[in-house]
Parts: C-alpha cells; sequence; structure tokens
C-alpha cells in the first residue's frame, strides 16, 4: 500500500494513475507542437555544386523545396558569414536578399542573430517576400533574389 497525504491506495492503482497522466502529458505536448503551425521545412530538390568561376568566386544555386505562403517553418540560418552569403537563406527554391542590415561590419550577423547558425521560423508572406523570426525574436524581411548567385567563398 502506498500512501498519499491522507489517502491509502494500492501501488498498482498509484503505477496505474502515473501511467494514465503521463500519456494524458504526452498528448497534449504533441497537440500543443501540431497546433502551433511551425512545420518542417520541405525536402530540398537540388543539388547542383558550386560552379568555381576564377577570382575565388563561385556559382551557387538554391536547393530548397517549396514552401506554402502563410506558412511558418523552423528554419536553420547559416549567419557565420553574414545574413548575405548565398547559402545564408536558401528557402522556397530561391535565395533571398536581407531587407536591413545583413553584418556586423565585420562578415557576421548583426546583433540578435546567432554566430554561426540561427535557428528560428520563416514565414513565405508573398511570392517575393519573407519573413525570418531569430531565435531571440529579432524578425527581418528578405526579398527573393533572381536565379543563382555569385560570391566567394566562407571560412
Amino acid at each position: 500500500m502506498a500512501s498519499v497525504t491522507r489517502w491509502q491506495m494500492p501501488t498498482r492503482a498509484l503505477v496505474g494513475m502515473v501511467i494514465m497522466l503521463a500519456v494524458v502529458l504526452a498528448a497534449a505536448v504533441t497537440v500543443e507542437i501540431a497546433s502551433s503551425g511551425v512545420r518542417s521545412l520541405p525536402a530540398q530538390v537540388g543539388a547542383i555544386a558550386p560552379q568555381p568561376l576564377g577570382n575565388g568566386l563561385s556559382r551557387y544555386f538554391p536547393r530548397s523545396g517549396r514552401a506554402g505562403v502563410g506558412v511558418s517553418y523552423r528554419f536553420q540560418l547559416y549567419t557565420h558569414c553574414g545574413l548575405d552569403w548565398p547559402l545564408a537563406m536558401d528557402f522556397d527554391g530561391s535565395f533571398w536578399d536581407p531587407i536591413g542590415p545583413a553584418s556586423d561590419g565585420y562578415g557576421n550577423p548583426p546583433a540578435g542573430y546567432g554566430n554561426p547558425i540561427d535557428r528560428g521560423t520563416i514565414t513565405l508572406i508573398s511570392p517575393t517576400l519573407t519573413q525570418y523570426r531569430s531565435s531571440t525574436g529579432t524578425v527581418m524581411q528578405w526579398r527573393r533574389h533572381p536565379g543563382p548567385q555569385i560570391s566567394p567563398g566562407c571560412s
């Protein structure tokens, strides 16, 4: 017999109640995650390697799958070389250009972003505009970049 405050109940009943509460808690957490509206990114579709152009420059091609307008996705933003580096923002089949400060002036991300990566959420607002919310809550909009990007490598 287990005693919970003044109640006397068999140990099996107490274990059963604990298991039932754990199941209810797991279901509540699952429902909360599903209702939060944040999804995983669509699968990548491209696999073209960067093309070296000489003088330390390469042409980069987007690899990301298509996203839905108004849907928020978990996104890992590569920030180490600044937000304007081609591979920083590859989303919805395109690269994106930040509307706002792209670095701290030394090639690192601006304040409000993790370095070398930031885990936040991204939402396609329109066919040409997206919004990223960083892990600290910093919000920046991005404009779709037409085609591949040419850029030096990043170390």
